[in-house]
């Protein structure tokens, strides 16, 4: 499993479309709830976590190919990577978009965040 982080897995495509899927769905109910904005907001807690996935897939593959697709430390600092990049991005989203709606930023990013979680364990013994 550590040496198969890639896109060309199966299962963290499935994650990914289940990840843009949901933050999709989630953009139209915050739209009809909260206008514009709560659709914009709902996008951008969603794709918080889908370029966060795709980073961490691309940070983790990079360091288990250069570790002849062994050790933990690629998927530890893949990992580091993804939060940082997250931590960032959230704090960009909150300092500079004014209109931000909170609850449908937070709630498509909650959701999004365990997407990535019960895709993968869900099908890590297929």
């Amino acid at each position: 499993m550590l040496s198969d982080v890639s896109l060309q897995n199966p299962n963290i495509v499935r994650m990914l479309y289940w990840q843009f899927g949901i933050t999709v769905g989630f953009a139209v109910i915050a739209g009809f709830i909260s206008g514009e904005h709560g659709a914009v907001s709902a996008i951008l807690g969603g794709l918080t976590n889908l370029f966060a996935s795709l980073i961490y897939v691309f940070v983790a593959n990079f360091g288990l190919s250069h570790s002849n697709g062994t050790g933990l430390w690629p998927i530890l600092r893949a990992e580091l990577v993804k939060l940082v990049f997250i931590a960032v991005q959230l704090g960009v989203i909150m300092t500079f978009y004014d209109a931000l709606v909170i609850p449908a930023m937070f709630t498509t990013f909650l959701v999004t965040l365990l997407t990535w979680r019960a895709v993968l364990l869900t099908n890590a013994g297929k």
